[in-house]
């Protein structure tokens, strides 16, 4: 018959207190019949005050450690290769997903940038984003008195070269983003973000063989180009290359997202799998720990001693370690 620790100390505790109870209710019961097997008792003082070690104990604090590097070595340090295996086939499927997507993604990122042209382009064949005309509608609204908020009365050259401060003094909505940023990655973002500010600057939107170099009212995105409307501030026309690129950049995105998400998996899954390798090397312990105490031999028998009478007797014994 089988007992957890709790259960040893607790049968121990109680056959210690059997003969106070026996003299309490009459009971015949010799109070030392409650038997201690041990391999030896012959032991010196510092022997009895030494703790007793288990061999092949595992650190739960290594284990935790061992799995926090790599998932699945702390439970292989607690002797259960069974265990280990799901958490290491979580991390290296985890690193491999990441890659994937990350890879698949930077080549989007780098296919759409392509598709859009250089930062800041002003050349219609090098991308299909045209920085110049873009610009050119900028300074058209900030010249234009029922548009701007404040009527801009410079060149277009001079335009080009004002800072963003300068330049929202006399930009109304929805110019507020500056195109200008030293941010190459939020450029590219924005192009493919805000049609209303930034359709124009898309190739199909506009009349490529306008001249752009003056400060001129033209209107180069109405009919038979983009279908803007010249009485309205912001782009209401169509563009199917900023379609295209609004989609390409959203693959992008999605799978750079998805690799961002296998890596948080991979993180989460250091964390538990050291969590699970403290517990497992906890069940190791306890295992060896119940396999050296051995099995509580617990006998209870009814005797006659020399004057006749009966006498119960209760007898426990527990094999005790021998400390090292």
């Amino acid at each position: 018959m089988q007992f957890s620790s709790w259960t040893r100390l607790l049968l121990i505790m109680a056959c210690l207190s059997l003969p106070a109870l026996s003299a309490a209710k009459g009971l015949g019961l010799s109070p030392h019949r409650a038997q201690f097997a041990s391999p030896s008792f012959e032991q010196t003082a510092a022997d009895e005050t030494a703790t007793p070690m288990t061999p092949g104990k595992k650190n739960i604090g290594r284990a935790v450690m061992f799995s926090l590097i790599v998932p699945g070595t702390g439970q292989l340090y607690g002797g259960s290769w069974l265990r280990a295996l799901p958490w290491f086939a979580v991390e290296v499927a985890g690193w491999a997903l990441f890659a994937q997507y990350h890879g698949q993604g930077n080549d989007k990122t780098d296919e759409f940038e392509s598709y859009a042209g250089p930062w800041k382009n002003n050349v219609r064949t090098a991308g299909n984003f045209n920085y110049d005309v873009y610009m050119f509608r900028e300074y058209q609204v900030a010249a234009n008195e029922v548009f701007a908020r404040v009527k801009y009365e410079g060149d277009l050259s001079e335009w080009r070269d004002l800072s963003w401060d300068e330049r929202t003094e006399h930009l109304p909505a929805p110019y507020t983003h500056d195109i200008n940023t030293l941010d190459v990655q939020q450029y590219y973002e924005m192009i493919g973000k805000y049609f209303e500010q930034f359709g124009y600057g898309w190739n199909d939107a506009y009349d490529s063989q306008a001249d752009i170099s003056i400060g001129s009212q033209d209107h180069i995105w109405g009919a038979g180009f983009g279908g803007d409307d010249a009485a309205t501030v912001s782009y209401d026309g169509t563009s199917a290359m900023f379609l295209t690129y609004r989609d390409m950049r959203g693959e992008a995105n999605d799978l750079l997202e998805k690799g961002n998400t296998m890596m948080e998996i991979v993180l989460v899954n250091h964390v538990l799998s050291a969590l699970d390798a403290a517990f497992a090397v906890r069940s190791h312990n306890r295992k060896l720990e119940s396999a050296q105490m051995g099995s509580l031999d617990l006998k209870y028998d009814i005797k006659t001693n020399s004057n006749g009478d009966l006498t119960r007797m209760l007898t426990l014994s527990v094999p005790l370690p021998t400390a090292r």
